[in-house]
């Protein structure tokens, strides 16, 4: 047991010896503060090495912890322990099973320790560089020289160049490769020259047949375009490197433009600029075809800057050149690329509701949208006027740091911005209607996505380093711990995941219920509301509760949490904890049901949705009540439709002093019982109700079918009884009243005064 013990956490360990001796080199290297990525990445090679090893056991130690703790306390000293052996034993197995973990953790964190000290080292070193001072640039007196080394290495470049050409020439024939060349030459400029008319013929031809495909295929035939240049170009270099017509130097070069592919980003940058200004679906526009021309040439011409500038860079490094020369040769691409940074920021942006990034719909957006871009055309003049004054006075590292990785933010956004317009036109394809796209929220999100995926490029432009990337991004995927329970973005998607199957499945069995199977049954619509909604919150609630348990939570604990909570919760949320309480209590009595004519707090209307905190009345002039559902169980409420429809009307009558009353009678018992609506058993009377004023008063008291149609009953009853009792010559009184004057001399003497006058 021991042995199989012994092999088992000998397994897969690390050779501590080797990291004994190599770590004591890396401090070395520390204290010399000669560090580098590669320095780190060594150490960071081990250190996975010791997370590895210290959770080799991790299995078996749990399990041996469990058989400890399943053996309870130890007896007190004195008693007598029948499990003392089996326990030294378990414990003599858990220590040597603890001891390889416990050497791994200790070199873990020492590995840590020296990750973080290389890291603060090459922060240090990069902050000291980015603030180096050289001379300025301004300073004409070292020009002479600087351009005259450019120009000499230049020159040794083409130089070396034609004298290689000959040569190649000479060997390609000799084996009897000329042919291949040559063809390899021709599909070369087949890509650059000939297949992106093709493509740009295919495209026009689609989009003849399909008119709702312009800005797709547009899209995709500008992009299809751009990739057959760029991959054309790629393999002209190509050939002309591997069939050595180059030489040292233009090998170097051409090394390097293949490695960091830069003609697609020069054919990436025109693409660029041409989706952004130019045609009818260009993103942005200016003023102008010519000057929607100019700014998609002027995009190109940022990447053509760049690759320049990193030639010179190249140049400056192969041939040694001093820091002040490099700053010569690379002071006038600064300036050019603010120069076209400036030309771009003047440009105005007209069709602000054609260029909305995030799909919104432009009435909404365009003030926003305005807003940002006016921001943006400041905070580039801005840039640019900085940058050329921190290389101006010598901060050239400083410079390049702001305006390049500035320059290649706006990039970015802008192929977000396109991606969006994209994504928008095609919805609007497939849903066949205009404008459709910039209103619906999935553009919007997936705009939004596309933003959230760019943060690391983001970051990665602004000098982020891409281990400290990778680590955040395994911090994120470790999690946060949490109790005993490790909370990471895959078990946060689980717990999405389970709880909408079960929120889905739960609105599916709703609504099964509700359109097929209840309305089959003999259950009255009020009880079916409530058997839904009772079930769609048992529903949610399963969906919670399981998808909790997936992830690993522990339920008691958090009902500890909750227990804690709802004391002091409890006091601040009394209201709506009882109108909660409420609104169970409304869905299983059902005093009120949906559709139900009700009067409550002196409104009254119709019960058009019992909801958690608070219940809906829809009132005859159609305004929405909200009424607490607190008010509608504990308050008085008037239920005219509960269990029936039936109810009781009441129309008042008058008839003039002298009428034969029997004979009234008679004729609104007729007359109220020839309405359909009106039940027969109980039959309809007549009430003699009072004396009044000026006439003798009367009421028909009937029984409805259907009580929500009183007053259409009141209005055809009153419309027959004025009929007939103007027929029979039955008078109806109305309120007379006599004017006495109690000064009629002083009208006398005004009309006298006024005739006068």
């Amino acid at each position: 047991m021991g042995l199989s013990l012994a092999a088992f956490a000998q397994s897969s360990l690390p050779d501590y010896t080797r990291w004994s001796s190599e770590s004591a080199y890396v401090e070395r290297q520390i204290l010399q503060q000669n560090v580098s990525e590669s320095l780190r990445g060594f150490v960071a090679d081990w250190r996975d090495q010791f997370i590895r090893a210290s959770d080799a056991n991790s299995g078996r130690i749990a399990t041996l912890q469990e058989q400890i703790l399943a053996l309870g306390d130890p007896p007190a000293e004195g008693q007598n322990d029948p499990l003392a052996q089996r326990r030294r034993a378990l414990n003599a197995d858990l220590a040597k099973l603890q001891v390889p973990v416990a050497q791994a953790q200790e070199a873990l964190s020492k590995a840590q320790g020296l990750v973080k000290e290389i890291d603060q080292l090459i922060r240090a070193e990069q902050k000291s560089a980015l603030f180096e001072l050289s001379k300025s640039p301004l300073s004409i007196v070292a020009w002479p020289k600087a351009l005259l080394e450019l120009s000499d290495i230049m020159g040794g470049l083409l130089g070396e160049t034609f004298e290689t050409i000959p040569l190649a020439l000479t060997l390609l024939a000799g084996k009897q490769l000329l042919a291949s060349f040559v063809l390899s030459l021709l599909i070369a400029l087949l890509l650059l020259l000939a297949a992106p008319r093709i493509v740009q013929r295919l495209s026009r031809d689609l989009t003849y047949q399909r008119q709702g495909l312009v800005s797709s295929t547009g899209f995709l035939s500008t992009l299809v375009i751009a990739v057959v240049k760029a991959s054309g170009l790629h393999f002209l270099l190509l050939t002309l490197l591997e069939n050595g017509f180059l030489g040292f130097q233009g090998t170097l070069l051409i090394e390097r433009a293949l490695d960091h592919y830069w003609a697609a980003w020069i054919f990436g940058a025109f693409w660029l600029g041409q989706r952004l200004f130019v045609g009818e679906t260009a993103v942005l526009t200016a003023d102008g075809n010519q000057s929607d021309e100019r700014n998609a040439r002027l995009v190109g011409a940022l990447a053509i800057v760049f690759i320049v500038h990193a030639v010179l860079e190249l140049v400056a490094h192969h041939e040694a050149s001093s820091q002040h020369v490099l700053v010569i040769w690379t002071f006038p691409l600064l300036v050019l690329t603010t120069l076209i940074l400036m030309r771009l920021a003047q440009q105005p942006i007209e069709n602000a509701e054609e260029a909305v990034a995030l799909g919104a719909s432009a009435e909404k957006t365009a003030p926003l949208y305005q807003t940002m871009m006016w921001l943006l055309r400041r905070v580039s003049r801005f840039v640019a006027i900085i940058a050329t004054l921190a290389g101006a006075l010598g901060y050239m590292n400083a410079a390049n740091a702001l305006l390049y990785p500035f320059v290649l933010t706006l990039g970015l956004l802008a192929s977000i911005l396109v991606l969006q317009r994209l994504v928008s036109d095609t919805y609007e394809v497939f849903l066949g209607k205009a404008g459709a796209g910039k209103d619906a929220l999935l553009p919007i999100l997936i705009g939004f996505s596309f933003l959230i995926l760019a943060l690391p490029v983001f970051a990665l432009i602004w000098g982020a380093r891409a281990v400290d990337l990778i680590e955040l991004w395994s911090q994120v995927l470790s999690g946060v711990q949490i109790g005993e329970t490790r909370l990471s973005p895959g078990e946060f998607l689980t717990f999405v995941i389970i709880f909408t199957a079960g929120y889905m499945a739960t609105r599916f069995v709703q609504s099964a219920l509700k359109g097929s199977v209840l309305p089959k049954t003999s259950i009255d619509p009020g009880a079916q509301t409530a058997l839904v909604s009772g079930i769609g919150y048992i529903g949610i609630f399963l969906a919670a509760l399981v998808a909790i348990s997936s992830i690993g939570i522990d339920l008691s604990s958090l009902a500890i949490v909750a227990g804690a909570l709802s004391v002091g919760i409890g006091f601040g949320l009394q209201n709506i904890v009882s109108n909660f309480v409420s609104g169970i209590i409304l869905l299983i009595e059902r005093p009120v049901s949906e559709g139900d004519w009700i009067e409550v707090g002196g409104k009254m209307g119709y019960v058009r949705n019992i909801s958690v905190r608070s219940t809906r009345i829809e009132t005859f002039d159609r305004s929405d009540i909200i009424v607490p559902n607190a008010d509608l169980v504990a308050g008085v409420v008037t239920n005219y439709t509960r269990g029936n429809t039936l109810g009781r009307v009441i129309v008042p009558v008058g008839v003039a002093y002298g009428t034969d009353t029997k004979h009234v009678e008679r004729l609104l018992l007729e007359i109220a019982g020839k309405h359909p609506l009106v039940m027969g058993d109980p039959a309809p009377y007549v009430v003699f109700s009072a004396f009044g004023d000026s006439s003798l008063n009367f009421e028909i008291r009937a029984i409805l079918r259907d009580v929500n149609a009183m007053l259409r009953v009141k209005t055809d009853l009153n419309h027959e009884i004025a009929a007939v009792f103007q027929a029979e010559g039955i008078e109806m009184p109305f309120v007379q009243r006599d004017i006495w004057l109690r000064n009629p001399e002083a009208l006398t003497d005004g009309a006298k005064s006024s005739k006068s006058g």
